[in-house]
């Protein structure tokens, strides 16, 4: 045989196989982005349950252990009292950051994204700040502990400005997509990608679209 086609062909054989090996991990790359919460649209949940057990009187509050398009759970605070899910319920939901809305418009959206920030903070070991949200949107429940009703004080205290809580994302349920019995499943809050995160997936892709065009040259 001849050695220097010999050569030539293991050597084309070794860069395949390291192109392969970029294609693939830039694929786990893009699937990754994939499952990250999305700032617009229509997006599927699922409710896999409340990590913590934490409560209000008996009723799950922060955090609720919610799928966005199939990705990771996440931990999100439910801002709706009168509705409700079952575990491994489904359903269809918008989903807008509440930086982008009008806060004379949406103030309650704002309070609420105030009050989630809070419970983001604390891990969700202050269950009064849960109740506080529900309160704002429904008047429920009607018997606040004092420690609930201070903080709806406060949130309502407050001055907003448009573009505030750009990280926070509002969860809305569609009427009718829902996959249990219990009707029109419950609105979360919940928050965007952490800006390390994004940056890493950003020089993650770069890194191997470098390195692709390298072997390409090659």
């Amino acid at each position: 045989m001849n050695w220097h086609k010999h050569c030539n062909r293991t050597a084309t054989m070794e860069s395949n196989t390291k192109l392969t090996a970029v294609l693939s991990a830039m694929f786990l790359l893009l699937l990754m982005a994939s499952s990250l919460p999305a700032a617009a649209g229509n997006i599927n949940m699922q409710f896999n349950g409340t990590p913590t057990g934490d409560n209000y009187s008996g009723v799950p509050s922060y955090p609720y252990n919610v799928s966005v398009n199939g990705g990771p759970n996440q931990w999100m605070m439910c801002i709706s009292y009168r509705e409700h899910i079952s575990g491994g319920e489904t359903w269809k939901a918008t989903v807008t950051s509440v930086g982008s809305l009008d806060p004379n418009t949406y103030l309650l959206d704002y309070e609420a994204a105030f009050l989630f920030k809070m419970a983001v903070a604390d891990h969700g070991a202050d269950s009064d700040i849960n109740a506080a949200a529900w309160w704002l949107f429904e008047g429920v429940p009607s018997s606040l502990s004092p420690g609930a009703q201070g903080l709806v004080a406060l949130a309502q205290s407050q001055t907003y400005s448009k573009g505030e809580f750009s990280d926070v994302l509002l969860y809305t349920a569609i009427p009718g997509s829902q996959s249990g019995g219990l009707g029109i499943a419950q609105n979360f809050l919940g928050t965007t990608p952490e800006p390390g995160t994004l940056a890493l997936l950003g020089t993650g892709v770069l890194g191997l679209g470098g390195l692709l065009r390298r072997r390409l040259r090659g």
